[in-house]
């Protein structure tokens, strides 16, 4: 037996389904309470892992592992990268995202004299889908030239991820 209702309406009592369908992008964030306790492995987790070098050091060619992917699947979102000193002359730092120690940006991120202190500048991300046990790593190079390298070279990766 099977019926269709063609106009709103409202339960004042309380309603329980066998089998439920529902049509795509009809929950919405808002329709969800902030107490509903649904599981982790419902969810997308979003990671903002961060990259940081001694604010007064200058610019040490190194690299740190910053995020290792947990979940089934997920999607790198965005790269930035900036220092707090700027480099001074023709010295530049060069900041990399790599994931299992191959490049995922289209090109390094540069940091020259161009850019003020604090100043964030953006990674173009060619490779942005990332799988279990991938491993992230923001890779750091500094060219002193006829002036003075950077101080204090940060950088941050946002991530998305599916957990199973």
């Amino acid at each position: 037996m099977s019926f269709r209702v063609e106009e709103n309406g409202q339960f004042r009592g309380a309603v329980s389904f066998l089998n439920l369908g529902m049509n795509d992008g009809c929950v919405e964030n808002k329709h969800v309470k902030a107490e509903a306790g649904l599981s982790a492995s419902k969810l997308e987790h979003q990671h903002r892992a961060v990259c940081a070098q001694e604010s007064a050091a200058a610019c040490a060619d190194e690299a740190h592992v910053v995020h290792i992917v947990k979940g089934t699947a997920g999607t790198l979102k965005s790269f930035q990268a900036g220092c707090v000193v700027a480099c001074i002359g023709d010295s530049t730092i060069t900041v990399d995202l790599l994931k299992d120690g191959v490049s995922v940006l289209t090109a390094a991120i540069s940091l020259s004299s161009a850019e003020a202190a604090y100043e964030l500048v953006e990674g173009v991300i060619d490779t942005a889908a990332v799988v279990a046990d991938d491993v992230l790593e923001v890779a750091i190079d500094g060219t002193v030239g006829t002036g003075t390298l950077g101080t204090g070279v940060f950088a941050y990766v946002d991530l998305h991820e599916d957990v199973d």
